[in-house]
């Protein structure tokens, strides 16, 4: 059982209107339509006609137009700048409606440029949907990952947020959100690599947001397997060895020369296909035609570009491949890549949304690129944050979802839940409860 908000005494809501039409605001006749229509739009009972009285000010921008409208529930009042533009719009009411009907009836009466708007319950208390807050409980037998995972929203601390988390993907998917995974490299160089192939081979995400690391990482395990070792492994002599440490993932140097020799080949195909086109390329266009090139079950690379999955790297030389990009550029001036290329294709896929949702591991580029995004349609409708960054410092790496709320980022109404983990925990018990 979810815990959740129950209220029964109705909520008000202030809605503080900029931007407006001055000639709408000046308009007594406008302003006593909009209240008289507005109960009834809101199915709420009128008891008297709407009282509009205009007000002049020796200042004339302080003039306008004050109104009221009493109903059953409570009332509905206006205050109107038409000088400035501004409207200030309360309903109080002690019946429950709907805010976002309202505020659709304020945009078309009075086409307000931006709306902030503040709401609140009244007798709001947090309780269970049966009456009664869930008992905490722990687990002794379960019938596979996924109803572990479900009973897990009773342990309390982070496993209830792992529940929850796995609550808000089922109902991303079962809604037909477009689902953005995003995850930093680390993630690749990881065991976690096999299990995002997978999502991709099974059409479980629409979008993947990563860094270059997790590009030149996925290549790399296609030739050499990375290899676990320890954090508490002597750096220094890793160095002498030719050994690169990810925390206790080692990673020996011949990997990355097998890289060097994998793209440069790559890079003069694309040139040429440059060339021919008269334009360079993006970096998602580059990153699916070298998935083309990847034969290889486990790869993220092959599926995505096999399924048409695009891969978004915003920042395609913060790593090896991005050396071995000005490497090849030296020798090659004219070559390029249209770092803003991606953008329209990555803001129709947003707006041409019904619903999004974002599975977001770590931090760093990959999270700010796709929450930031999801501000063209006032943020994500379903967010599930995965990280063991701290928000104390400021960084958007620490920060957690409902700082997002504050940018649009994520909705004010979106379904999200903070997970407090190592993705290489909590990732595998999420992606195992999914259903293929």
């Amino acid at each position: 059982m979810e815990v959740k908000l129950v209220h029964g005494n109705g909520n008000h809501a202030c809605f503080d209107c900029f931007g407006c039409s001055r000639e709408a605001l000046g308009d007594e006749a406008s302003v006593r339509g909009f209240l008289d229509e507005m109960p009834g739009v809101m199915g709420m009972r009128k008891l008297s006609e709407p009282l509009v009285i205009r007000h002049e000010h020796e200042k004339k921008q302080e003039s306008g137009i004050t109104g009221f409208v009493i109903i059953a529930e409570s009332h509905i009042s206006i205050h109107t700048y038409p000088e400035k533009g501004h409207a200030f719009i309360d309903i109080f009411s002690c019946k429950e409606f709907d805010t976002g009907k309202a505020e659709g009836m304020i945009r078309g009466r009075f086409s307000p440029e931006r709306i902030e708007r503040n709401d609140s319950m009244r007798g709001t208390y947090r309780i269970g949907a049966d009456g009664r807050l869930e008992e905490v409980a722990g687990i002794t037998g379960s019938e596979g990952i996924a109803s572990l995972v479900k009973d897990m929203k009773r342990i309390g601390f982070q496993a209830t947020n792992l529940g929850r988390a796995a609550d808000v993907i089922k109902e991303m998917r079962e809604n037909g959100a477009k689902i953005f995974l995003s995850f930093t490299s680390n993630m690749v160089s990881s065991g976690l690599r096999e299990m995002f192939a997978h999502m991709a081979k099974h059409k479980m995400i629409d979008v993947i947001i990563t860094t270059v690391g997790s590009i030149e990482e996925d290549l790399m395990k296609t030739h050499k397997p990375f290899l676990v070792g320890s954090f508490e492994a002597d750096d220094t002599q890793l160095h002498k060895r030719g050994i690169n440490r990810i925390g206790n993932i080692f990673v020996p140097n011949d990997r990355y020369e097998w890289l060097e020799g994998r793209l440069m080949p790559f890079f003069s195909d694309m040139y040429k296909r440059q060339k021919e086109r008269g334009k360079p390329m993006s970096p998602r266009s580059l990153i699916h035609e070298l998935g083309k090139t990847v034969d290889d079950d486990k790869s993220i690379l092959h599926w995505a570009s096999k399924n048409d999955i695009p891969i978004f790297c915003p920042a395609i030389t913060d790593g090896a491949m991005g050396l071995h990009l000005h490497f090849f550029k030296q020798e090659n001036e004219g070559f390029a890549l249209d770092a803003t290329g991606d953008m329209k294709e990555l803001a129709d896929i947003v707006l041409n949304a019904e619903k999004t949702g974002g599975i977001i591991l770590g931090g760093g580029v990959p999270k700010h690129h796709t929450i930031g995004v999801n501000i063209l349609r006032d943020g994500l409708d379903y967010a599930v944050y995965v990280s063991t960054a701290t928000e104390g410092d400021g960084s958007l790496s620490g920060a957690r979802v409902k700082e997002a709320v504050s940018w649009g980022k994520i909705s004010e109404t979106a379904k999200h839940v903070y997970v407090e983990g190592d993705a290489t925990i909590v990732f595998p018990l999420l992606f195992h409860s999914m259903k293929v």
